[in-house]
């Protein structure tokens, strides 16, 4: 199973409510392992929201930490989601619009909406065992950014949470503006649908074209990521049993070799290139880092002979295994 991950965009605003609410976001951030000064580029394992969450929960000695930042989130985030409700015609037009790409945001977030009626669910679709800091948090910020996006006309009826205990009702209900069910078959929010007519004073189609596009490449960056991401992590596994053929890796990606080639040359890569670069960081690896003996890092590295491990490697890095470890651990 692929690793998922997070957009620093979902957890910038975080950042801010830290620094709202009087805790410094440096001393949360240097605990969990990442630089002070705010949180770098690109995406992170979601599986770092359970140090994130428990970091911020004691440094702001709040054991609902999740509700208690939401109180502190700015309305607006600057996230390009948000242009594309801004330039939709209207509030629902832009919901619909941006939950085709809510993937920007997190691999966690399958979000989708239905009306019943009078009533709308949005549901955010989250894995069952994220932290629940994280979707009490998100609840937060999905209903302050609705409440901004509409004027104020958008009114929550309930909130559902999956986990079995949280904070106090009454806690929910000052946050939130509405009741709070736990334990629910899914993580979602309930309003009246009504407001999906709201008309948008800020649309404006040829802008809403251009954030589209944007929505568009950024996805498909996403989306490359993650192949390359895929086949890396199955290269890894199938080379402990001596293969990682391209028609291996394709199989286990449920599709053929020849639509898996044609997508990694999309993505700017070729298989080979991802073969060769993982042998040889595993071989760096164990040769700086651990005491096997050569015959065995050739098996690892999924070499047939140790001449070869050795011709391959010369060319890598310009010395033979045996100097580059010696080098290494001088």
């Amino acid at each position: 199973m692929r690793d998922l991950t997070d957009d620093v965009a979902l957890m910038r605003p975080v950042i801010d409510a830290l620094r709202a609410s009087g805790t410094d976001p440096d001393r949360v951030l240097v605990r969990v392992g990442l630089p002070p000064g705010g949180l770098p580029a690109g995406r992170f394992p979601h599986a770092a929201q359970a140090a994130f969450w428990k970091a911020a929960s004691e440094e702001c000695d709040e054991e609902h930490v999740g509700l208690y930042l939401a109180q502190h989130l700015p309305a607006f985030h600057g996230l390009l989601l948000e242009y594309l409700f801004l330039s939709s015609e209207t509030f629902g037009a832009g919901l619909r619009h941006a939950l085709r790409y809510v993937r920007l945001l997190s691999d966690t977030l399958n979000a989708r909406l239905h009306v019943d009626g009078d009533m709308a669910v949005l549901t955010l679709g989250l894995e069952a065992d994220t932290p629940r800091h994280f979707p009490e948090m998100l609840a937060g910020a999905v209903i302050r950014l609705f409440t901004a996006l509409t004027e104020n006309a958008f009114r929550p009826r309930e909130v559902r949470f999956m986990h079995l205990e949280g904070a106090p009702a009454e806690r929910y209900l000052a946050v939130y503006g509405c009741p709070v069910r736990l334990g629910a078959e899914d993580c979602a929010l309930l309003f009246d649908a009504a407001v999906l007519d709201k008309v948008s004073r800020h649309a404006a189609p040829e802008l809403l074209r251009m954030h589209e596009s944007l929505a568009r490449r950024q996805l498909a960056e996403v989306e490359r990521l993650d192949l390359v991401r895929q086949v890396r992590e199955l290269i890894a596994e199938l080379l402990v049993d001596g293969g990682a053929t391209l028609e291996q890796v394709a199989a286990r990606l449920n599709m053929p070799a020849r639509r898996l080639r044609e997508r990694l040359a999309m993505a700017g890569v070729r298989f080979n290139d991802l073969i060769t670069d993982y042998r040889c960081r595993l071989a760096k690896e164990l040769l700086l880092k651990t005491d096997e003996r050569i015959e065995v890092i050739v098996e690892r590295t999924g070499f047939s002979e140790p001449s070869t491990f050795y011709r391959a490697f010369k060319r890598w890095v310009g010395e033979t295994p045996v100097e580059f470890r010696k080098r290494g651990k001088v």
